[in-house]
């Protein structure tokens, strides 16, 4: 069956196009963001910073923590629409120094 672009099946199916369009470039948004954050920890993982070996474990640590918070709040206000569920990793000793 074929709508016509005025109808409401019509504009209806345009606004669903028009809604996976935007989610789809928010996706692709999504991915370039941490596709240049892993860049980053990878080149942190190349410096040789001898007079504090822990520096760029702290830089990366960073990183790691504020995409993850950036992400959990993102999933938190899509909670209400989509049951998403954050599994908390727990921390082990070694990490806490």
């Amino acid at each position: 069956m074929i709508f016509g672009k005025h109808t409401e099946e019509g504009q209806a199916i345009q606004k669903l196009q028009n809604t996976i369009k935007l989610k789809e470039k928010e996706i692709k948004d999504i991915k370039v963001e941490c596709a240049e954050q892993f860049k980053n920890i990878k080149d942190l993982c190349f410096i040789n910073d001898y007079g504090d070996k822990y520096l760029s474990l702290k830089k990366i640590h960073e990183i790691a923590s504020d995409n993850f918070s950036a992400l959990v709040k993102d999933l938190a206000i899509d909670e209400q629409k989509e049951n998403a569920k954050i599994i908390e990793l727990p921390t082990t000793v070694q990490s806490r120094k």
